[in-house]
């Protein structure tokens, strides 16, 4: 859908898709600017973010999460239903951040439970280029040093036979794949920044979120343009 086409709700009120959103997305969450678009709809950050959310941590350089600040953001809502039915279709997401110092902690982390240590099944993307499930998905990019990044990850594209492709691009670089003999496992929660638990070191360092960008799952070979 391109900018200024009408989307329709399923209240049947239309809604224009903002311009600031990208031509091919379906979704934007904007923290630097504070504006958010999802779902056909302009959406409250508060209406899509729970559990340890701590709304003082966006500002003009974006969500920041770090182990010396409060805000452990949960997806609730319809970022919830996006993120789960995303990972069932096959979906990629743009991530812009900002580090202060070296890369560490889970982007993402999707599962059967809140908490990624208690889970018998799961999908992550990790900021430092490492894509996991519970199976024999085992990704390792190449990526390091402070300073902004744009991170492309495609997770459980369906690439027919029975075989499902995940995908990582950073900064312009060619995307690394890897696949999988089975499809993700259907899941029912998800964490941003973090993995559901508040010992286990794994939420990110020093990082701002500045935005994610919602896609379908996207060809390997489209993934760069999008991180140059």
């Amino acid at each position: 859908m391109m900018p200024g086409t009408v989307a329709q709700l399923s209240s049947g009120v239309a809604t224009s898709k903002p311009e600031w959103v990208p031509a091919d997305a379906d979704g934007m969450l904007d923290f630097a600017n504070d504006q958010y678009y999802l779902a056909n709809q302009l959406r409250e950050i508060g209406t899509m973010l729970g559990g340890g959310f701590d709304s003082s941590a966006i500002s003009a350089s974006g969500m920041y999460i770090d182990y010396g600040n409060s805000n452990r953001p949960t997806p609730i809502g319809v970022l919830l239903t996006r993120l789960l039915n995303g990972l069932a279709a096959g979906m990629t997401l743009v991530f812009e951040v900002s580090t202060a110092s070296e890369l560490g902690g889970f982007l993402l982390y999707i599962g059967v439970t809140p908490d990624y240590n208690d889970a018998f099944s799961w999908n992550y993307a990790s900021i430092d280029g490492f894509m996991s499930d519970e199976g024999v998905l085992s990704l390792s990019a190449s990526i390091s040093g402070a300073g902004a990044h744009k991170i492309a990850v495609t997770f459980n594209r369906d690439v027919g036979g029975g075989t499902h492709e995940y995908a990582w691009s950073n900064d312009g670089n060619a995307a690394l794949t890897q696949t999988t003999p089975y499809p993700a496992w259907t899941m029912s929660a998800a964490q941003l920044g973090w993995d559901g638990n508040l010992a286990s070191g794994h939420n990110l360092f020093q990082t701002y979120i500045k935005s994610i960008t919602f896609y379908s799952a996207l060809d390997p070979l489209d993934l760069p343009a999008l991180t140059a």
